[in-house]
This record gives C-alpha cells, sequence and structure tokens, in this order.
C-alpha cells in the first residue's frame, strides 16, 4: 500500500476505535510500524515534514484529538506532487534504489485508483524503455489526470422476466434498442442477446470501469437469488465500452492467490475417496479453510476479506493463545511461513529463466537437477559465488535482474533481510485483519483502504495457505509444528542452528 493510503486508513481508524471495532492496541502497533516503513519514503517531503509526520504518529490519534486534525491536514497537504517529488530525487546523484521508486510509484497509482491492467497497458503503449526520470514524470502526468466517465454496456445472455422488470429501467437497453455507439466498437452479436444495461461509470482507466460493473452485475445476481424468477441472469462474456474497440471480458482482475501445491502433490481431485455417510461426511482442516476462503480471488469484497482471514485464523491459531486484542498472531505466523517460503520460490522462478549459452554449462546443469530445491540451492550457490547467470532475453529480464539482487541480499544478509520481508508481510496482514473486523464488525465496506488491502494481501494469503497445503499433504505436518519450524528458522538464519536459505520450512 502507498505512503498517503496507508495515512488515510490511520486517519479512518480514529472511528473505527471510538466505535470498539478495531482495538486501541491493533492501532498503537500500526503507527509505530507505520513511522518505520515511511522512513524509506523520501517524496513524503523535506526533513520538517517528515519530523511533523513523525511527532503525529508517536500521538494521541483518537477521534477527537488535535493530533488527528494535524494528520489530516498533514496528508491535504502533502499528498499533491508526491511523484514528482520522487522525480526530483531520481535526478539526484544517489538516486534511490529502483525496487524502491517501482513499488513506491505504482502503488500510488493503484491507490490513486487506477487498476493493474490499465497500468500495465500504460506502459506498454510506448513507456517500456524510457529512462526511470521520464516514466516518473509521465505517472505524475497519470496521477494528476481528471477522472473520466466511461460507459460500459453489458449484454445479457438470459435476464429472467426482463420485459416486467427491467423495461421501465433507464440504463435497460432491449435487443432491438440498442445503444448506437456499439457499432463503433465492432459489435455483432445482437441475435445472442435478449439486451443489456448501460453503465455509466466514473474511473481512473477503462478496465477499472470494467471492473466496477463486474461489480454492478454481482449485485445484480444477489438480488436474483432472493427472488421467484422464472429464468437466469446470466451476463455475455464480453462487455463494450464506449471509445473502446471490440468486446473486452466481464470480469474483475484474479487477486494472485495461489495455491500451487494442490497440483503438484495431485490433491484437487482426492476428494470423496472414502465411503461419504450422513453426518459424518470425511472432511478435513485444509479443505475448510479453503471453503471459506473460496471467494479471495475473484469473490466480491466483503466475504473475500472475512473469508480469508477466517482461514488463516481457523490455521494459525489455538485456544491457548493470547486472544487480546484479537487472534492477530495469525498475521504473525502466516508472515513468518511466507518469509520463509519467499527464498524458494525466487530462487526457483529464475532457474527456470535461465538461457542456454554455447560453452556455458550452467543452464545444462540446473536442467539435470531434478527437484525445485536442488536448482533453488544450485542457484543460491551461483549467487553467493558471485557467477554469471545467463537469463532469457525476455520480457522478464528485467524482474528477474531485480530477483537476483534480491537474493544476493539474503545470501550475504539473510537474518536481517528475512527479518525486514516478514515485518513488510505482517504489516499487510495485520491489515487484513483490520479490514475483516471492519467488514465483520463495523457491518462496513466502505472502508477508505479495503480494496487496497485485499490487493496486497491475497497472494500473501494464498502463499500461506499453499505451504500448509503442501506440508499436510506431502508429509503431514500441521500448520502449527510449521508455524513453530518458521520462527524458529528467521531466529536461527544464517546462523549455526539455521537451515540453508531454501531449506527454512524443512
Amino acid at each position: 500500500m502507498g505512503s498517503f493510503l496507508a495515512l488515510e486508513e490511520l486517519h479512518e481508524a480514529g472511528q473505527w476505535v471510538e466505535k470498539k471495532v478495531i482495538h486501541s492496541s491493533a492501532i498503537d502497533w500500526q503507527k509505530h510500524a507505520l513511522e518505520r516503513m515511511l522512513g524509506s519514503d523520501k517524496a513524503l517531503g523535506d526533513r520538517t515534514r517528515r519530523q511533523e509526520i513523525q511527532n503525529i504518529l508517536r500521538g494521541d490519534l483518537s477521534i477527537a484529538s488535535a493530533n488527528r486534525r494535524r494528520l489530516r491536514n498533514f496528508i491535504d497537504v502533502c499528498r499533491p506532487g508526491y511523484l514528482e517529488r520522487w522525480a526530483d530525487h531520481v535526478a539526484e546523484d544517489e538516486p534511490p534504489r529502483a525496487e524502491l521508486l517501482a513499488r513506491s510509484v505504482a502503488a500510488h497509482l493503484l491507490d490513486h485508483g487506477h487498476s493493474f491492467a490499465g497500468v500495465q497497458r500504460w506502459i506498454r503503449d510506448g513507456r517500456r524503455y524510457i529512462s526511470a526520470l521520464d516514466l516518473v514524470k509521465e505517472a505524475a502526468k497519470l496521477a494528476d489526470q481528471e477522472i473520466a466517465e466511461w460507459e460500459v454496456f453489458v449484454p445479457f445472455v438470459e435476464l429472467a422476466q426482463n420485459e416486467s422488470l427491467a423495461a421501465h429501467l433507464g440504463h435497460w437497453s432491449p435487443r432491438n434498442q440498442l445503444p448506437t455507439w456499439l457499432d463503433l466498437c465492432g459489435y455483432t452479436s445482437a441475435d445472442s442477446y435478449t439486451g443489456g444495461f448501460t453503465y455509466k461509470i466514473e474511473a481512473r482507466d477503462y478496465e477499472r470501469a470494467i471492473e466496477i460493473a463486474d461489480d454492478m452485475v454481482e449485485r445484480l445476481k444477489a438480488r436474483s437469488r432472493f427472488a421467484r424468477l422464472r429464468g437466469n441472469v446470466i451476463p455475455a462474456r464480453e462487455v463494450y465500452v464506449r471509445g473502446v474497440a471490440g468486446g473486452v471480458p466481464l470480469r474483475s482482475g484474479d487477486r494472485g492467490a495461489q495455491i500451487l501445491s494442490l497440483q503438484s502433490e495431485k490433491m484437487i481431485y482426492a476428494v470423496g475417496q472414502e465411503v461419504q455417510r450422513t453426518g459424518t461426511e470425511h472432511r478435513n482442516f485444509i479443505d475448510d479453510a479453503l471453503e471459506v476462503a473460496a471467494t479471495l480471488n475473484t469473490g466480491a469484497l466483503a466475504p473475500a476479506i472475512s473469508g480469508s482471514w477466517a482461514a488463516l485464523e481457523s490455521l494459525l491459531t489455538e485456544p491457548r493463545d493470547d486472544t487480546e486484542p484479537g487472534k492477530i498472531v495469525a498475521a504473525q505466523r502466516a508472515a513468518q511461513l511466507v518469509a520463509c517460503s519467499w527464498t524458494r520460490a525466487e530462487l526457483t522462478t529464475i532457474s527456470h529463466q535461465l538461457r542456454e549459452k554455447k560453452d556455458d554449462a550452467t543452464a545444462q546443469v540446473v536442467a539435470k537437477l531434478s527437484t525445485n530445491r536442488e536448482r533453488a540451492e544450485y542457484i543460491a550457490t551461483l549467487i553467493e559465488a558471485g557467477g554469471d547467470i545467463p537469463l532469457k532475453r525476455s520480457w522478464r529480464l528485467r524482474s528477474d535482474v531485480a530477483a537476483i539482487e534480491r537474493m544476493r541480499d539474503v545470501v550475504q544478509k539473510p537474518q536481517a533481510v528475512l527479518g525486514r520481508v516478514k515485518f513488510y508481510l505482517e504489516y499487510s496482514l495485520r491489515g487484513l485483519y483490520r479490514a475483516r473486523n471492519i467488514v465483520v464488525h463495523g457491518g462496513s465496506t466502505g472502508g477508505v483502504a479495503l480494496p487496497s488491502v485485499l490487493r496486497v494481501t491475497a497472494p500473501l494469503v494464498g502463499a500461506a495457505l499453499d505451504r500448509i497445503s503442501h506440508a499436510h499433504f506431502a508429509n503431514g505436518t500441521p500448520p502449527l509444528v510449521l508455524a513453530t519450524r518458521a520462527e524458529f528458522s528467521l531466529d536461527h538464519a544464517g546462523d549455526e542452528l539455521g537451515p540453508h536459505i531454501c531449506r527454512l520450512l524443512e
């Protein structure tokens, strides 16, 4: 999450503490953690401004406090020009680290209302190979653009009783009265649909407008499930945006939660092998967790947030844990699992990106290794020795180079780097806990940071569930035993008691 949205979330927290939705101790942890994280954000402001935000974070932020009003003023005054200040730092003799700059700028754009797909399209549109300085200046212009109004036409293959339930609605168009601008988009499927809705949406880019339209359709379908309709509600797979050529798939972006061990261990379809008797159906804790987190990737905001936290809490807590201010220990343990799995995942990805060169045996050696762990350990050995790693000349090259630099830091300072990564992960997952409380106890989906919290944490929840699933299916290791192993490995990374960075969960 970007710096200013993180401060917005902290400001909003005052009202949730007042309503006893969020515990004050959770906000105290957030303030201290945020002070540490903002220390690396050079674009936050000059020395005076940085001292001011430090003082604010160390003070009382209860709902009626003067300090909270100072926080509101700081956000409003300092947010304008944020990316321009990053551009100024890029032009200095000692510019910021590339990865810090990249994630700061990208997070600011995403928090500002741009979509993943929209930012990717913007980069591909002639900005792949321009300098960092020019790219950040372009990003500043993008952030300053006014929000546009988009018209999104969503056709329906079937819309039950639309003659009586939709005909009176101004944004409904029957098959014979479709918007005239559809022809310019290449729309040719009128015979296949019963009609459609035209949604007018304010958004930063048309991809985000489609995501919002998808949310509208999900709300419509949710209402239909509570009615006695004769027929179904089935939207088309593609929608049309005024001014954009061709149909575009109707879907929200996949949030990136992946549990690849279900496939690697061949357990996706391994359900129901035993005789299922009424009242005693055979289930295990993995299935329970996956069911409550099933909406994490593509479901609506509220069930995705509440379900994903419920999955972590069910797997990574037990009755004897300290319950004040809640089962927040699940965030800590999940962060430890993900931090321990990170290094092998990075090194394995690098191993798959090796390029075969004449008279270079590196790729040939990797090809002969039989497991991901062996490949990861071999790449770690090369990095530790300072050897050349021949990468494929592909679109992934720059991100692979960044991954090698990250792994070089881990090899040289494993405890310090892994501890820092674990802190970042725990900060994000504690945000998921706060978001869950807003949804479940506050009964609200309007929290200022909820969409960004889900964007950030969905892949982390997926990674934690992946490691828990793998340990269970491969070795029968219980989740809490695995979490204890992760805690020990992080405490002893790099010393004589600690395991290799590729074996932190073994």
